[in-house]
């Protein structure tokens, strides 16, 4: 009797094992994306129909039940692991502070409670682990991915549109339209299709290591089994490995068997299947250029241009910055600051996750780069690049630093609003551009407002407004006609003077075709050894002059003694 119980039992455990293995397969390992974060309410107040509660909700899209042993919740620097829970197959659970828990078993019916949930108002990085570690799915939330500005104000949850395509970034979120502001444990109010037929693109090149290259794409993309081929490196560079990057796997890190070359040029190109969520697939021969980076040094990179308000007070404002050298810098090791004297008041790193700026290139970094790129034609948006904690820069003036990290300045502008073409009737949505990079950055008559005819700014590209005047002769006017209306050709007169030293005194007057004093430029000013200054076409009284004929006047002397010097140059206005 024991002989044959015993064989029973032996039976079933044949039997019974790899069915419960089948079972542990089905309900605890489990894949990117089939567990979702498909609800966020991070602002419960002022109520609208659900009570004063933070959530998140999570989505099973499998079909078949999922345990969630072991499991983590990354909230910001906050994780926490999740207490044992299953998910029904197609359902949902709903993740609350534990002292909450009775406030939201009247509206779902499977609640995980953890000791605290905080999840910030404005926006974050909200992250599911598996119990082996793995990331099952990523978001980083805005508080902007609520299109009316009434629900940014609270009581409004996100809801994911599509959870077919869970990695398709803020397009797949919307704000809540149920009547009680959310769906906690039920299928989403906006629930929907959305179609996705933009291929991922290269955003962005930036060495980790001596010998990884991280290439940065629009979007969250996969990668197929094989990854020999995925990319060309020119000249060549044997490329030993390619993998994925988490969280949010918007990044591929590509290893190389030995270090690019210093002071080299590399391009790299797409060559195989990089694909996003929706199946687009990375058009085949993009090309992103890359190399060894230098670290920022003063007058390396300069201060471009700068938007500090922008049209009817939207987030559009932008700092443009141009490499000045043969070398690339990576923008994760700049800072850029405002305010202060010596070091700046703030300062935040210009692109956390890197950015290669290539000899003589510009970069524009935009509060909210989409109102930007809405706002402004770029030339290439690949140039003009998100910074999240860019400093709010005041219209009326102030002070905007480029530093190292370790706050050494790289250049320095400190700039007001009368630096602005002077007829305008207001400054809002119009940039400052610099008009050339011999001149220092702190010189007043080196900055113009960008031109009428280029949209009052160029996020990204060659300034409207530069100049391209030899100013090398002892003294002069950069043109001898020029039209003062704003529209990017000779919109002001460049009146320069060269001495052989400091410490000269000068004198620059604007005469009328009758010999009447219209404008004094400048008046006994102390002049170093090259002088610019811009005439706007107005005269003392801000009066716009009418076209004619004009004369310019230079005198200039040296305190104590030494000849006086005095000259005159011709120049029109023309209409």
């Amino acid at each position: 009797m024991n002989e044959n119980k015993t064989f029973l039992l032996s039976f079933l455990a044949f039997v019974l094992c790899p069915l419960t293995m089948i079972f542990s397969q089905n309900t605890l390992e489990s894949r990117r994306y089939d567990v979702v974060i498909s609800e966020i309410m991070a602002k419960p107040a002022p109520v609208v129909g659900l009570p004063e509660v933070e959530y998140i909700e999570l989505h099973n899209r499998r079909q078949s039940k999922c345990v969630l042993q072991d499991w983590k919740l990354k909230v910001g620097n906050s994780l926490k692991t999740l207490p044992d829970a299953e998910i029904d197959s197609l359902g949902f659970a709903v993740v609350v502070a534990g002292k909450n828990f009775g406030l939201m078993q009247p509206f779902c019916n499977n609640i995980i409670p953890l000791s605290s949930l905080a999840i910030t108002d404005g926006g974050q990085s909200i992250t599911l682990y598996n119990a082996d570690g793995e990331v099952v799915y990523h978001v980083a939330f805005k508080i902007s991915w609520h299109a009316e500005s009434l629900k940014q104000e609270g009581g409004w949850s996100l809801e994911l549109v599509d959870t077919d395509k869970p990695n398709a970034g803020k397009d797949n979120w919307k704000s809540s339209i149920a009547p009680a502001g959310g769906t906690p444990g039920g299928k989403n109010s906006v629930s929907g299709v959305i179609h996705d037929y933009s291929p991922p693109e290269i955003e962005a090149l930036t060495m980790s290591d001596s010998v990884t290259l991280r290439v940065r794409f629009s979007e969250s993309v996969s990668l197929p089994s094989g990854t020999d081929d995925l990319f060309k490196v020119s000249p060549e560079l044997e490329i030993v490995a390619v993998s994925e990057v988490p969280p949010d796997f918007s990044s591929l890190d590509v290893v190389f068997a030995v270090p690019p070359q210093s002071r080299r040029l590399y391009s790299l190109s797409v060559t195989g299947t990089v694909s996003d969520c929706a199946g687009n697939i990375a058009r085949k021969g993009e090309e992103r250029q890359f190399g060894v980076v230098s670290m920022p040094r003063r007058n390396a990179l300069l201060v471009s241009e700068l938007l500090a308000s922008s049209f009817d007070g939207t987030d559009a404002d932008y700092l443009e910055i141009y490499n000045n050298t043969n070398e690339i810098f990576d923008l994760k090791d700049l800072k850029v600051g405002y305010g202060g004297d010596t070091i700046p008041k703030k300062a935040v790193t210009a692109v956390p996750k890197g950015f290669q700026l290539l000899p003589g290139r510009y970069v524009a970094l935009c509060k909210d780069r989409e109102r930007t790129l809405e706002q402004y034609f770029c030339k290439n948006p690949g140039t003009v690049v998100q910074c999240d904690s860019l400093p709010n820069f005041a219209m009326s003036g102030g002070v905007v630093f480029l530093t190292d990290r370790s706050l050494q300045t790289v250049d320095k502008l400190q700039y007001d609003e009368s630096m602005h073409y002077s007829k305008l009737l207001k400054t809002n949505g119009v940039a400052l551009e610099r008009l050339s990079f011999a001149r220092p950055t702190h010189d007043v008559s080196n900055w113009f407002s960008a031109a009428e005819t280029a949209g009052y700014g160029t996020p990204g590209y060659e300034n409207s407004q530069m100049s391209r005047t030899d100013l090398s002769a002892d003294f002069g006017v950069s043109s001898e006609v020029f039209s003062p209306d704003n529209d990017g050709f000779e919109d002001y007169l460049e009146i320069f003077c060269n001495f052989p030293d400091e410490g000269e005194r000068l004198s620059v007057t604007i005469f009328n075709d009758v010999g009447h004093i219209v404008r004094h430029v400048v008046e006994n000013v102390l002049c170093g050894k090259e002088n610019v200054f811009l005439w706007d076409g107005l005269d003392d009284k801000g009066n716009q002059m009418p076209a004619g004929f004009y004369i310019v006047q230079f005198e200039s002397w040296r305190l104590g003694g030494g000849k006086a010097l005095r000259g005159r140059k011709a120049v029109a206005i023309y209409r």
